[in-house]
């Protein structure tokens, strides 16, 4: 990364790891497998967006339906459409993985906070990584759903 040391960015990666962990398992009982990123966990993205020492976002990508799978495991209910139900579940999820990410990586002081998620849905946008940023990609496998969590970060100038 031009600015963050390597150092920085393995916490963050070992965090996410953590953090996602976490949140698969006492949201949903399951263990997540970590896979390689999926282009296919693309049609709704819950982004939160992370300011202090380091800027960023934190986005979850998934298709509708794993977004619809995610919703419907977290509040008991058959979802099969995307609707605003769904979008506040996957926004509630990037509260949680954010959170406990922020949780994980504040061991060593507060890097960040977080802000209230962003909901974006359609079948043709992707995000922009700044240049001078750093991006890690991993991809998570559970409940039968695919999703891919992005977190892009660079330090506060």
């Amino acid at each position: 990364m031009p600015d963050l040391q390597s150092s920085v960015m393995s916490e963050l990666k070992r965090s996410l790891s953590e953090a996602v962990e976490e949140v698969f398992v006492t949201t949903f009982a399951v263990r997540p497998e970590l896979i390689p990123p999926d282009e296919a966990s693309r049609g709704l993205s819950a982004i939160i967006s992370l300011s202090g020492s380091i800027t960023g976002y934190l986005a979850i990508h998934a298709s509708p339906k794993a977004a619809c799978t995610i919703a419907s495991n977290m509040l008991g209910d058959a979802y099969t459409e995307v609707d605003d139900i769904v979008c506040d579940a996957m926004g509630e999820m990037a509260n949680m993985v954010g959170g406990s990410l922020k949780k994980y990586v504040g061991r060593s002081g507060t890097l960040f906070t977080i802000s209230v998620p962003t909901i974006v849905q359609g079948r043709d946008y992707s995000t922009h990584t700044p240049k001078d940023a750093e991006q890690l990609l991993m991809g998570v496998s559970a409940l039968d759903s695919r999703l891919t969590m992005q977190l892009v970060v660079t330090e506060h100038r």
